[in-house]
């Protein structure tokens, strides 16, 4: 998912905050100069300048992970504790006022038009941001939709937006890689058996919304297809440069 180091078109951007979202996790606001015409759970480019950049460059993919309702866009991300990337360590330096460009929001990983259609999210770590976009877009709306978030991380403390899932209603499955002391959640990793037996089975109409690491969403799509699953009814977005979980 690499383009050249050229000028992208799209919107210009000024940056107003960043804010912890979990563990080494942050979401950046930018005050867009004009309304942006997006829908949740699409995703932009961030063009980045700076100097002495690393052979990741000076570009990067992210979900919008702001409701289309927001007055502001953002993006959220996870930082590296130690030799993280020259991208990631000039947007983790930014300073109020900065102005940045970002591709206009792109991609069908979005929400059914049908809102009868039940929902399966199965996201793995820094994967659950379209869905955070979706859900505050369908809580800020008051629609109510069937919808079971399946949240896989390695550390519990890198779960993410925990109060919007609370409120909104969903039903919420977390997935934790080793159980710490007190969890009373799911444990180890997922799997498209694992995921079917959380959800109690395919019950033919779901649309599964899989999120996360590439090899994660190949994977999982791969299998439940295998499992019977129609194709059409798995719907994948994945994120680039993160390991399988």
């Amino acid at each position: 998912m690499t383009r050249d180091s050229g000028k992208i078109k799209g919107m210009n951007v000024t940056f107003d905050h960043a804010e912890d979202t979990a563990a080494h996790i942050k979401t950046f606001w930018f005050k867009p100069e004009k309304p942006v015409r997006q829908i949740a759970g699409q995703f932009t480019e961030l063009y980045l300048p700076h100097d002495h950049p690393d052979d990741r460059g000076i570009r990067r993919w992210f979900t919008l992970s702001n409701s289309p309702t927001d007055d502001m866009v953002s993006i959220t991300t996870k930082l590296a504790i130690e030799h993280g990337s020259t991208f990631k360590q000039t947007l983790a330096g930014l300073k109020p006022g900065a102005q940045l460009k970002l591709a206009d929001p792109m991609g069908d990983f979005v929400l059914p038009k049908d809102k009868t259609i039940p929902l399966v999210f199965v996201a793995g770590g820094i994967g659950v941001t379209p869905m955070h976009s979706m859900i505050k877009y369908l809580y800020d709306t008051h629609e109510q939709r069937s919808i079971h978030l399946i949240y896989a991380v390695n550390d519990i403390h890198e779960l993410a937006f925990g109060q919007l899932f609370k409120d909104y209603g969903l039903k919420l499955t977390t997935v934790v890689k080793e159980s710490p002391a007190g969890y009373k959640g799911e444990t180890g990793s997922l799997s498209a058996d694992r995921i079917l037996e959380l959800v109690g089975g395919d019950d033919g109409r779901a649309l599964y919304y899989l999120s996360g690491p590439e090899p994660m969403v190949e994977t999982f799509a791969k299998d439940l297809k295998a499992k019977g699953v129609n194709k059409h009814r798995v719907i994948g977005d994945y994120f680039p440069g993160y390991p399988k979980f």
